[in-house]
């Protein structure tokens, strides 16, 4: 295992295969529920094709390939299933394939598996499904833009130009005028996840980690990158 020690590895292993298996629901897997499943959680960096054109890797510089056409791991369905369930804590998968087997139910895992095989198979007609699947599906950047509005107008302001209504109050140092930010997505996730405090920035700034999902700051960071000017 990378990065963590095989004690550990094994304890997340187990508890991720309990948690897969303890959560099987009756829902019968579908191509159209992997469809929705991809389009919600893995465009973002697989590309909306799948073919590695994501918004994340075209924006950051050596990032790993994404291209499901051309990967050579994981070609069987049950191969995909587990790389899905296990993500980068795999030996042979990129740590930055997150673990979704404690997020996903059963069927939506043998789902979004069966998807990804499906889509290798006939490219076509399971891009037209994505399609489809997208338009009903808030894009990455829709998602974040809702999440900016509820939670984070009130000191960077409605354009994030850091004029919201605690900047008349908070001076030490004032919200950031997120329009001239230079850092990378990376960044932008850590200190929306962790706070300012946590990585030597504003104690102003608060951690979401504990109340977004991995998925809703992904979303926000990459409606902040938008922001730019």
């Amino acid at each position: 295992m990378k990065y963590i020690n095989v004690v550990s590895a094994l304890i997340l292993l187990l508890s991720v295969t309990s948690t897969v298996h303890a959560g099987k629901d009756d829902t019968t897997p579908t191509l159209d529920m992997g469809a929705d499943v991809f389009a919600e959680r893995c465009v973002l960096c697989h590309g909306q094709q799948g073919m590695g054109e994501g918004k994340i890797p075209l924006k950051i510089k050596d990032y790993p390939d994404t291209n499901l056409a051309t990967a050579h791991k994981a070609k069987t369905k049950e191969e995909v299933y587990k790389v899905v369930v296990f993500g980068g804590m795999l030996d042979d998968i990129n740590i930055y394939m997150p673990p979704m087997g404690n997020e996903l139910t059963w069927s939506e895992l043998e789902s979004v598996s069966m998807f990804v095989s499906q889509l290798r198979s006939d490219p076509a007609g399971e891009i037209n499904r994505l399609k489809k699947a997208l338009k009903s599906t808030k894009t990455s950047v829709d998602l974040g833009r809702e999440i900016f509005q509820s939670r984070c107008v009130l000191c960077h302001g409605k354009y994030g130009l850091g004029d919201g209504r605690m900047s008349k109050i908070i001076k030490t140092p004032p919200p950031f005028n997120l329009t001239k930010s230079s850092m990378p997505l990376s960044y932008l996730k850590l200190i929306i996840a962790k706070g300012g405090e946590e990585i030597g920035r504003s104690k102003q700034m608060p951690p979401w980690g504990g109340q977004l999902t991995a998925l809703e700051v992904d979303a926000v960071a990459e409606y902040v990158h938008n922001l730019r000017k």
